[in-house]
C-alpha cells in the first residue's frame, strides 16, 4: 500500500447534510421540492448531473441552478468549515509520517474542493487533488482514480480507495482498486475487491495495510 485515494463529500468530511440543504433551498427558489429519494439520486454526484436532474424536475435552467448550488456550498464551507470525519486525523497524520502518497478524488469541482481544503486547513495532507474539472469523465467512470494512480506512478493495486456512495465505489472498482466503503446515507452491497467499514474511528494504518493486502488477493483471484 503506497497511496490513499480519498473521496471528499461524506467520506473525508460530513458535507452531505449541507448539500441536501443547499439543494432544498435552490429547489424551493425555483418553485419545486427536494425529498429523500431525490437526495439519494444526488449522493456521489457529479454536480452537473445533479443540476440537470434538479432542472428537469423544477422545469428550470440547469446552468443557473448549478451556479446557485456552488454559491451556497462556497458560503457554507467558508462560514462554517467542515470537520474531518472521526478517525481521519489519526490516519492522515500516520500516513504522512509513513510517507504514503495521499490524493483527494472528488466529483465536486476544483473551486469547491480547494475552498473546502483551505477553509478546513487540510491542504497540507494532500499531494494531489482530482476534481470533476480535470477529466472529460468523472465518477462513476474509473478515470479519476486511474488519473491519480498515474500521477503517482503507481499500479492500481498499490492504492487504497475510500468511498461512501454507489457512484464512488463503482468508479474505484471499475478502476480495479482495493476499496474501503464507508456507507452513511446509502446502502452499499458487498462487492468483490471492497470491504465495508462502519466508520474509521479507532482504525490505524496497520489495519488499513492488512485490509489492503486482503483486497489485493481478492483482485488477483478475479
Amino acid at each position: 500500500m503506497r497511496a490513499l485515494l480519498i473521496d471528499m463529500d461524506g467520506t473525508l468530511v460530513e458535507t452531505e447534510t449541507r448539500w441536501w440543504q443547499a439543494e432544498i433551498d435552490v429547489m424551493e427558489k425555483h418553485g419545486s421540492t427536494w425529498d429523500v429519494d431525490d437526495q439519494n439520486q444526488a449522493i456521489g454526484g457529479p454536480l452537473q448531473a445533479v443540476a440537470d436532474y434538479m432542472a428537469a424536475k423544477a422545469k428550470s435552467d440547469a446552468k443557473q441552478m448549478h451556479q446557485e448550488i456552488i454559491d451556497a456550498m462556497y458560503e457554507s464551507f467558508t462560514k462554517n468549515p467542515p470537520e474531518l470525519q472521526p478517525g481521519w486525523f489519526e490516519i492522515l497524520t500516520e500516513a504522512k509520517r509513513a510517507h504514503l502518497k495521499i490524493a483527494l478524488v472528488t466529483a465536486s469541482n476544483r473551486y469547491l474542493a480547494e475552498t473546502l481544503l483551505k477553509s478546513s486547513e487540510l491542504e497540507h495532507y494532500f499531494d494531489f487533488v482530482v476534481t470533476s474539472d480535470d477529466l472529460p469523465r468523472t465518477k462513476p467512470h474509473p478515470d479519476p482514480y486511474l488519473h491519480a494512480a498515474k500521477h503517482f506512478g503507481l499500479d492500481v493495486l498499490e492504492c487504497l480507495v475510500f468511498e461512501d456512495s454507489n457512484t464512488g465505489v463503482t468508479s474505484s472498482l471499475s478502476a480495479g482498486m482495493p476499496t474501503i466503503a464507508l456507507p452513511d446515507r446509502v446502502l452499499l452491497d458487498a462487492r468483490r475487491g471492497m470491504k465495508i467499514f462502519n466508520g474509521l474511528k479507532g482504525v490505524d494504518l496497520a489495519l488499513l495495510k492488512q485490509t489492503h493486502q486482503e483486497l489485493v488477493k481478492e483482485w488477483q483471484e478475479i
